[in-house]
């Protein structure tokens, strides 16, 4: 194909592109890219979604996040408020040494660890988490057991 004089998209020389009239234009189409850009900035922030809060080092949400998401989570939980407490009164009313207390709790802990490994109940996992949970909540009642034991001299 050759070229013909009446190229419609060959740019040409007109008269328009000169003077007051080639300014307007130009001034129009710099205005218009600028909205453009605009209008381009506008979107890209509407499609991007939003930045995450800030972490904090102090949150301890994930003490309520851990209970709704995992068993061992709801296990650990549940057990700071009923077989932990029940663990501790065991060991309270036999008076146990600390040391004592502590050798029972993991030989527990095995037995009990063991049954879950094997049959995985939401059970078992409450009864894993209670014995370490009650063996803290009985590490201060020891120490005062000591301490006041010392001071009545027996």
């Amino acid at each position: 194909m050759s070229s013909s004089s009446d190229d419609w998209w060959a740019a040409k020389d007109t008269d328009m592109n000169s003077g007051d009239q080639g300014q307007e234009d130009s001034g129009a189409l710099a205005d218009a890219a600028a909205d453009l850009r605009y209008a381009a900035e506008v979107m890209r922030d509407a499609a991007t979604p939003p930045a995450p809060a800030p972490e904090s080092n102090w949150d301890f949400s994930w003490i309520t996040e851990m209970r709704k998401r995992s068993d061992n989570g709801w296990a650990f939980v549940t057990a700071l408020f009923s077989f932990g407490p029940a663990w501790l009164l065991f060991l309270v009313t036999q008076r146990f040494e600390f040391w004592t207390a502590t050798g029972i709790t993991l030989i527990a802990f095995v037995f009990i660890g063991g049954w879950h490994l094997r049959v995985e109940r939401k059970t078992t996992r409450l009864l894993t988490w209670s014995l370490p949970v009650g063996l803290a909540y009985y590490a201060p009642v020891a120490i005062v057991f000591g301490l006041a034991k010392g001071l009545v001299g027996g």
